[in-house]
């Protein structure tokens, strides 16, 4: 027999972990959200490193693996991500900028794909979220883009901000819900 507490249950032997992780996730949120320039550069930063490590890791791969069917492709895959992870890090400021920008253009292209989705969805009940959810990313994509730069360098710190605390919410709430087993008759 299950019970409408299944769920729950299964989730118990992870309740600390959920609640521990919700719990840092809403902090790290809401510093993100009090120092939205200071989490964009690390942002920034982080890419800029992600970048350049695995730049090397594909240029090593190419000249030292054994495979040499793409050797070629492999080598500049490895040389541009090495040359972006250095762009990235040298120049902050800027990377966060241009960040910001790529994000801008994102929002804008996923909000017209999904708003021009949702219309072939208006046979299914939740095709008009789909819609709504399209323009949002559409108006976040033109406010995103039509910031000054100065003003534009904080938003990817806020919107992760804003990011982590609804993550760390749900996390919250999982760990808070969740039940030991014999609690769940």
């Amino acid at each position: 027999m299950t019970t409408t507490n299944a769920p729950a249950t299964e989730l118990h032997a992870s309740r600390g972990w959920l609640i521990i992780g919700g719990s840092l996730s809403m902090l790290v949120g809401f510093m993100a959200m009090s120092l939205p320039l200071f989490f964009s550069l690390v942002i920034a930063q982080f890419l800029g490193i992600f970048a350049l490590v695995s730049g090397v890791i594909s240029l090593g791969l190419a000249i030292f693996g054994k495979h040499r069917a793409h050797r070629w492709l492999d080598a500049l895959s490895g040389v541009i991500r090495i040359v972006a992870g250095i762009a990235l890090l040298s120049c902050l400021v800027t990377s966060v900028l241009v960040l910001t920008f790529v994000l801008g253009i994102y929002l804008l292209v996923e909000g017209v794909f999904l708003a021009m989705a949702s219309f072939s969805l208006r046979a299914h009940s939740g095709w008009f979220w789909t819609l709504i959810s399209g323009i949002a990313a559409i108006v976040l994509g033109i406010l995103v883009l039509n910031r000054p730069p100065n003003e534009s360098a904080s938003i990817l710190g806020l919107l992760f901000g804003i990011n982590m605390i609804f993550n760390g919410s749900a996390l919250l709430a999982l760990g808070l819900a969740a039940r030991r087993p014999d609690a769940a008759a």
